[in-house]
């Protein structure tokens, strides 16, 4: 098909068009003595540089003095999907992996914010009620919250108030602890898939070897191009692998620091009412 636009011919390098809004790169044609454009178009930065410098704004300007080596390489370049596609079944489970993970990560960020600002809010607001020694107004805080861990928490303090310190130290701290599950949950999944995907890519990367040395057996090395299936295949999968385990790795050192954080300020909390309650008491008798 031919089309008529704006052609701007840089030397014997380099070769561009411009028809309404877009802009692309020209290959000449020796045999049929004409430009041909790429299947492809070059990246933003390029096409935006062509624009301006087709406009006269600037006199910098994208050469190939490779002779079309370089825009050999724009045609072929390959997309994600296309990668995926060459590495074989063992992209399914690497992918897998990386989808629940970033499912159980969201869960845990929302979960593990909520909490934290929970324990800010209502620990601080019944220390500075206990203060005041409004006991009946610290119950009916905690009263008609249930499964939230800072309330849990203050219910098992609060109902111990008239014991002694270290009683009441122990009733906190098994209070903090049984909720340490909860905070916990699905962060050894995420740090099991952390650790599984890369192991998967490197099973891909065998099997893809595998499968090169299989097509070399059978067809010798005189074709390249027949043990490249093989060899990408080995390559995606490694590559995948490892970029899904990073993320998850990254990630459940985050949620584990919030978790530890979480459990820190609950337990100075604690500490906190420990001492507002026995200083009460201390007070009355």
């Amino acid at each position: 098909m031919t089309t008529d636009g704006d052609i701007l011919t840089i030397g014997k390098f380099s070769a561009a068009y411009k028809t309404g809004k877009e802009v692309g790169l020209l290959n000449y044609s020796e045999g049929g003595r004409k430009f041909i454009a790429l299947s492809a178009l070059p990246s933003w930065l390029v096409q935006r540089n062509l624009k301006k410098y087709m406009r006269g704004k600037t006199d910098d300007v994208y050469l190939d003095f490779s002779g079309g080596a370089a825009l050999r390489q724009i045609t072929h370049k390959t997309t994600l999907i296309n990668q995926i596609k060459d590495g074989g079944p063992i992209v399914w489970p690497i992918l897998a992996i990386g989808f629940f993970a970033l499912i159980l990560a969201v869960e845990r960020t929302i979960f593990l914010r909520g909490v934290h600002t929970n324990t800010d809010q209502v620990m601080g607001k019944v220390n500075e009620l206990a203060l005041h020694g409004k006991w009946q107004e610290c119950d009916d805080i905690v009263k008609d919250e249930k499964g939230r861990p800072v309330y849990n928490v203050l219910k098992a303090g609060l109902g111990a108030r008239g014991e002694e310190r270290e009683t009441l130290e122990s009733v906190l701290q098994e209070a903090i602890l049984k909720e340490l599950p909860r905070l916990e949950r699905f962060l050894p999944s995420l740090n099991i898939m952390g650790a599984i995907a890369p192991l998967l890519g490197l099973l891909g990367t065998v099997t893809g070897m595998i499968s090169t040395f299989h097509v070399i057996t059978l067809y010798g090395t005189g074709d390249p191009r027949m043990m490249s299936g093989g060899i990408s295949e080995a390559l995606v999968t490694t590559m995948l692998g490892l970029a899904v385990a990073i993320p998850i790795m990254l990630m459940h050192a985050f949620l584990n620091g919030r978790v530890e954080h979480i459990i820190a300020d609950m337990e100075e909390k604690a500490v906190a009412l420990t001492n507002i309650i026995h200083r009460e008491i201390t007070f009355i008798e």
